[in-house]
């Protein structure tokens, strides 16, 4: 496959990756509004249990945005081994990660036990680290592309 269709398909797959991390993100938002209006009509005990789904339904949202912004960057570029991509995988993976912890200290605010709000937020720590695993094969693809640059 010459080097054109390869960079026609990367685009016209990214687009339709854009394209459902535009609908994820709108539906976290839209679920994280939903939310917050809930915890304001419930009995105060409740309350921190539906703001602490509302933040993860915000830090999901800003998740899928970054990843939209990275879809639209290769759409338009047909390249997705750049620094600003791998730049924002990294982002996402911080916002994973902080997401996690803000979830789990808002579920032990409620009463639950520590160890049990850590491990009710475990798959986003996971997940953090394996986005950080993305980002370091998106640097060495970077190399490997200037080095293919580079050479022809």
């Amino acid at each position: 496959m010459n080097k054109t269709k390869t960079e026609a398909m990367i685009k016209r797959s990214s687009l339709i990756v854009m394209i459902i991390a535009a609908l994820e993100t709108a539906l976290s938002v839209t679920l994280a509004v939903m939310a917050y209006q809930t915890s304001k009509e419930l009995h105060p005990a409740f309350n921190k249990i539906m703001l602490g789904e509302c933040s993860n339904y915000a830090f999901n949202g800003a998740t899928f945005f970054i990843e939209m912004i990275i879809f639209y960057r290769i759409f338009r570029s047909g390249r997705p081994f750049t620094n600003d991509n791998i730049t924002a995988v990294r982002v996402i993976a911080a916002l994973s990660l902080i997401g996690s912890i803000i979830t789990a200290l808002i579920r032990h605010s409620t009463g639950m036990s520590f160890i049990s709000a850590l491990f009710s937020s475990i798959f986003s720590v996971f997940g953090a680290v394996v986005f950080l695993f993305f980002a370091e094969i998106m640097r060495y693809g970077k190399l490997l592309q200037i080095e293919s640059d580079e050479t022809l």
